[in-house]
């Protein structure tokens, strides 16, 4: 497990993997958003439900990684330290959220599984995770809808967060993994 250390921020790798799974989940978000608020039979309807899916399996193994590198990585002390409460949560909204970067994707597959679709990634099919079924289709549907709603609140929550750290406690959470432009990162 990662554990604090006197490094002043994250390094550029976690940084940059940082930004780019909020871009790229801002795109799902979007993607199924717009699938969402176009009428049945639109012509880009199921072109934004197949962006959803398709960027949801890209995520997916950049938050194993993630995940991966987090818990072999040393994780830059907050300074300065927040309370021992504070610290149970953060490490709680980081295990849920790795739950909705990594859960989601594979609820999402099993979904268009057990509903008997192909899930694709670069033009080839993947292997299904489950078998046509459509019992298990509704019961993974709900769940991944449960898990991705749930995941704006959590993730805006995460951004709050940020914000209060650095603006009202004035630590350094944010400052952490914010990307040095114009400056080598020396933790990198």
């Amino acid at each position: 497990m990662s554990t604090p250390t006197s490094q002043a921020r994250y390094s550029s790798l976690s940084i940059a993997l940082h930004w780019f799974t909020l871009l790229l989940m801002v795109a799902i978000y979007v993607a199924i958003e717009m699938h969402e608020s176009l009428p049945r039979g639109h012509a880009l309807r199921r072109p934004m439900e197949e962006w959803h899916i398709y960027l949801g399996v890209i995520l997916l193994p950049i938050a194993i990684f993630r995940a991966v590198m987090i818990l072999r990585s040393n994780i830059p002390a907050i300074v300065p330290a927040p309370p021992v409460w504070q610290h149970r949560i953060t490490l709680a909204m980081k295990v849920y959220l790795y739950v909705l970067m990594i859960g989601n994707p594979i609820l999402g597959w099993m979904m268009e599984n057990a509903e008997g679709h192909v899930v694709t990634l670069f033009g080839m099919g993947l292997p299904s995770l489950v078998g046509e079924s459509e019992a298990l289709a509704d019961v993974v549907s709900e769940a991944h809808e449960v898990l991705g709603v749930s995941g704006y609140f959590f993730i805006g929550l995460h951004a709050v967060a940020a914000l209060y750290h650095h603006y009202l406690v004035k630590d350094n959470t944010l400052v952490r993994m914010l990307p040095r432009f114009g400056k080598k990162d020396s933790n990198s």
